[in-house]
């Protein structure tokens, strides 16, 4: 039987695991932003891009603001990643 007072307290833990994973998940969308548009390890950033696919939807609370502003940064690092792509082939 678990007491309310355990059911708040993991509530708490899981709360500031999803703040210190979210501040993970932002801090490697600047690393990799840096790396692609400056054309460094573009290999690197790929490999970021897809672990942040991959971490994100494990922050359940994250409000309605951070995800718009984590998607949007997402968004334009697979932009970017996508122009190398594309100059790749067409060099």
């Amino acid at each position: 039987m678990t007491h309310p007072r355990e059911t708040r307290k993991l509530a708490e833990l899981r709360a500031k695991t999803d703040r210190q994973l979210l501040v993970l998940v932002s801090k490697q969308l600047d690393r990799a932003l840096a790396l692609a548009e400056a054309g460094e390890c573009v290999i690197r950033a790929k490999e970021i891009y897809r672990e942040v696919r991959r971490l994100l939807p494990l922050a359940e609370s994250a409000n309605h603001a951070e995800w718009c502003r984590l998607a949007a940064r997402m968004k334009r690092l697979r932009e970017v990643l996508d122009s190398y792509s594309v100059a790749h082939w067409v060099a």
